[in-house]
């Protein structure tokens, strides 16, 4: 989740809406994994293609709901509350930038498949790990009675937006903020989407 969040950027996104290390980050990112309601990074979602024993590729496939809804960040902040008993002032400030980061993605298509957390460790890339694990995908979807998929994906990620278009991704919209790009150094996310 650290490595797909982070796409291109300087830093993970996840690091600097907390306001934490790496190190805390990750652990904050270990703990929403066992969150069912947070669908996009439960475990029980993720698929991983290992090489020689060794973890090397991920993506979690999920259900996102109704796409008119916002997320809620409420479980992210009684997580954080709950993990570092943060104060309320460092909550609010979780929260406000919780807020931004929702003004620079687009809304979630309504009864479609979703990909996200999409990444390949470095020395993995160029192997053909991700396309393997999105025909996996894909046929979860199709197995749920799904018939398109989407997945979102930072502006300025050119290295996986092909990824995304050689797997039959097509951009169907945009989202930018200013403020998103002044807090995370991008200008917003792009929905692809295809049929499954």
């Amino acid at each position: 989740m650290y490595t797909a969040a982070r796409s291109h950027l300087d830093e993970c996104p996840w690091r600097v809406i907390f306001g934490e290390t790496e190190a805390r980050t990750l652990v904050l990112l270990e703990h929403m994994t066992r969150i069912p309601a947070l669908s996009w990074s439960c475990v029980a979602n993720f698929r991983i293609a290992e090489v020689d024993g060794t973890p090397a590729a991920a993506m979690c496939g999920f259900s996102p709901g109704a796409g008119s809804v916002p997320h809620d960040p409420q479980p992210e902040l009684d997580l954080a509350r709950r993990v570092f008993a943060y104060s309320e002032a460092h909550l609010a400030g979780v929260s406000e930038r919780l807020g931004i980061a929702a003004l620079g993605m687009p809304r979630d298509l309504p009864d479609v498949w979703a990909i996200e957390n999409v990444a390949v460790l470095p020395e993995y890339r160029g192997k053909g790990l991700i396309d393997k694990l999105f025909e996996r995908v894909f046929q979860e979807g199709r197995d749920k009675g799904f018939m398109h998929v989407q997945i979102h994906c930072l502006i300025g990620n050119e290295p996986g937006l092909r990824t995304f278009e050689r797997n039959g991704f097509r951009v169907v919209s945009q989202q930018t903020s200013a403020a998103f790009n002044d807090l995370f150094g991008a200008p917003g996310a792009k929905l692809l989407a295809q049929a499954l």
